[in-house]
């Protein structure tokens, strides 16, 4: 899906989220706002839907620095790199996240963030119900557009990237100051001693500061700037604990279930059909304990199978009788003939919704062509809603919508 979510959050609840849809396709903003606290985030909730969400947290909730790695054992080094800031830290090591960015030369970067932050973010997004994959230091997503450093202005304050996986939030009142020393700080790591001006992409009009080289940069909103440049990041701070773990709705995990079974019946349908009498001695034990392996992944609760026909209906009809289940499995009935002659067609999601009476699935084929014979097979009983295709490298991905007509 070209369509994402981004959302700034700020370091407390009561401060203000941004938020911003931006398609990566049409290259423009779907929709754009901002919440007055974290407790609104859940108004974004069905605006999410399927989209991906990225978030963006304040550089001032986390210390951005660099560590020094010695030449030799720098695998154990890189293990080693919380305790290397134990000095820097104002708090114990083992209460902060720590997360390792790109390289510098002979230096590696580093984000530190508290566990008490990182999981107060955490709970807002969850109690809003917002899948998220990634987790930004705001400033590491201004897009330093061949320049040494990069500055958008939000509000009273600078959000300045000085490097790959570097920066930091600067107020208004002390960039005059604070500035020169950055930019001296800057030069003592480099060995051009001719030339120790920073060339520094401006992302906002009217930025006059000292000691730096200002390219002014398209102007943009700040969450789109700050859109553009997350897509590439140079780190997430969902790792180690935080890292996202692969998961399915209850609701979807029924459905599939279900659905896993049905196909099963239809499998054992079609090749009880197409068996002959000479083949039935040897082929039917092999279906039968393909189909049991089935089962049992599909109902672990299954111990024993003693007649997989009754206990496959069971399952079904206790799967049904949690809601729009007849719907469901009469659209899928419907759809048998399509899937069988379009063999290479396979569906890998399927999502039922009872109040709308349709029926969301993604599907993968080999072809193009595949894809339209499908949707025209269907076309007969059922009013398509198609949505993108996507080729990726070995096969087609769409999602479709049907509706009975």
């Amino acid at each position: 899906m070209s369509e994402r979510l981004f959302i700034r959050l700020g370091s407390t609840q009561e401060q203000p989220c941004s938020w911003l849809v931006w398609s990566e396709q049409e290259q423009e903003i779907i929709a754009s706002g901002e919440l007055p606290d974290a407790n609104s985030l859940p108004t974004l909730t069905e605006r999410a839907g399927n989209r991906p969400v990225d978030v963006l947290v304040p550089a001032t909730s986390m210390m951005l620095t660099q560590v020094a790695l010695p030449e030799k054992g720098q695998r154990q080094a890189v293990k080693a790199i919380p305790f290397m800031l134990e000095d820097n830290l104002a708090t114990d090591v083992d209460n902060m996240h720590v997360v390792v960015g790109p390289r510098d030369g002979a230096n590696i970067n580093v984000v530190a963030v508290a566990h008490e932050q990182m999981q107060e973010w955490l709970q807002w997004l969850a109690q809003a119900e917002l899948k998220v994959k990634n987790i930004v230091p705001d400033c590491l997503a201004l897009p330093l557009a061949d320049c040494q450093w990069a500055l958008l202005e939000l509000q009273d304050e600078y959000l300045l990237r000085t490097g790959d996986g570097s920066g930091l939030t600067l107020p208004k009142s002390w960039a005059e100051f604070a500035l020169p020393q950055l930019v001296a700080q800057q030069a003592k790591g480099t060995d051009e001693e001719t030339d120790t001006s920073v060339t520094v992409a401006a992302y906002s009009p009217d930025v006059d500061l000292p000691s730096v080289e200002l390219e002014q940069q398209q102007l943009d909103l700040p969450m789109m700037v700050l859109a553009k440049g997350a897509i590439n990041a140079p780190l997430n701070l969902l790792t180690d604990m935080y890292k996202p773990k692969r998961e399915y709705s209850k609701h979807l995990l029924v459905w599939r279930n279900a659905a896993i079974i049905l196909i099963a019946v239809v499998v054992l349908a079609l090749a009880n059909k197409g068996l002959s009498i000479s083949q039935l001695n040897s082929q039917t034990a092999q279906l039968r304990a393909e189909s049991e392996a089935v089962f049992k992944r599909v109902d672990p609760s299954v111990n024993r199978i003693v007649n997989i026909r009754s206990q496959i209906d069971s399952s079904l009809r206790s799967l049904s009788s949690q809601g729009g289940g007849a719907e469901f499995f009469a659209m899928l009935n419907s759809l048998e003939p399509a899937f069988k002659s379009v063999p290479e067609l396979k569906p890998t999601t399927l999502r039922f919704d009872a109040n709308r009476r349709e029926l969301r699935m993604q599907i993968t084929a080999k072809t193009y062509d595949q894809v339209d014979k499908f949707k025209g097979l269907v076309s007969t009983d059922f009013d398509i809603d198609g949505g993108a295709i996507n080729n990726n490298e070995d096969n087609i991905t769409s999602t479709i919508t049907l509706r009975s007509k």
